[in-house]
């Protein structure tokens, strides 16, 4: 894909290791660290984005685990 037809944000969805049965250990929110040492986010990195935002939300379904949802935005040339 050309650089010109990257999409000018990019979502991304990582969820983090569930506490093992029977364990009700608190959940640990993701570092900006820890998502720019991601291998998927890294890729997006080096196609010209930057991490814009993220998020840590508890799923739903299981609350020992979390949900990190990451914005990367395009870097334009200035002019």
């Amino acid at each position: 894909m050309k650089p010109e037809e990257l999409p000018a944000t990019q979502l991304l969805t990582f969820l983090s290791e569930p506490a093992g049965p029977g364990r009700t250990a608190a959940p640990v929110p993701f570092t900006k660290a820890e998502i720019l040492a991601f291998p998927e986010v890294r890729r997006w990195l080096k196609k010209g984005y930057e991490l814009d935002s993220f998020e840590n939300k508890l799923s739903p379904k299981d609350p020992s685990q979390v949900i990190l949802l990451v914005v990367l935005a395009r870097r334009f040339a200035q002019s």
